[in-house]
């Protein structure tokens, strides 16, 4: 009888180690999740200190996050109507798929590719606009063959691999095509943001890495704008 008991103690004990792991494996998964957004920041915003703020912004997430805090904060109204000033923030959301050029990351500022790199993001070569053609590959044989003539089982070869990379080229089908370009590519979120009346600005990038919510980098860009302007 203790022999059973024995045993059937150890049974939950091993179980309550299984769940134990389960359970740790599933807040890791939550924390990684929580933790799929790389935000990084560059400059400041200048805000008056007895003034009211009112935030406009052209993405409707980062305009609610932000007018709830200036409400939570109490600065979203003033004594006096003439210390109203305005919060200006601009988004841009771009897809980091193959073909994207920097000015459609970031338009007319270049300079954002240090933050970028900063968030963890590769960006494309300077001057890659994005929509240069690929090289056709019997162009390239032709001139290959021209400055290296080949024996003809080498030539042979060499053509096999011109014609397989006309049908695995840019044009061919894939079996990716169904799948939207979020789920395969990060996506790179820019925000700028100034007050009336100051010359400073705030820079921000967020990478939502493939398959992640966007929204949710966006609350938290959001978020980098409000304490910087009300601390």
């Amino acid at each position: 009888m203790s022999i059973r008991r024995a045993a059937a103690s150890a049974l939950s004990a091993s179980a309550a180690i299984i769940v134990i792991a389960v359970t740790a494996i599933a807040v890791t998964a939550i924390a990684v999740t929580a933790y799929a957004a790389d935000v990084r920041t560059a400059g400041k915003l200048d805000l008056p200190a007895n003034a009211g703020v009112v935030a406009i912004c052209t993405d409707p997430v980062v305009q609610n996050v932000l007018t709830d805090a200036l409400r939570a904060a109490r600065r979203s109204s003033a004594p006096d109507p003439s210390e109203i000033v305005t919060l200006t923030v601009t988004v841009n959301q771009q897809v980091l798929a193959p073909g994207v050029s920097l000015n459609q990351l970031f338009p007319g500022d270049p300079s954002m590719v240090e933050l970028l790199k900063a968030a963890g993001a590769e960006p494309p070569p300077l001057g890659d606009t994005g929509d240069a053609p690929s090289a056709d590959p019997y162009e390239i044989q032709a001139r290959r063959r021209a400055l290296s003539p080949q024996d003809p089982l080498t030539e042979n070869f060499r053509s096999y691999q011109t014609m397989q990379q006309q049908l695995s080229g840019a044009n061919a089908p894939t079996p990716y095509e169904s799948i939207p370009k979020n789920e395969l590519y990060d996506t790179i979120i820019v925000a700028r943001a100034s007050i009336e009346g100051s010359l400073d600005q705030l820079k921000v990038v967020a990478v939502v890495h493939s398959g992640d919510d966007p929204r949710k980098a966006k609350a938290l860009v959001a978020e980098e704008i409000a304490n910087a302007a009300l601390h």
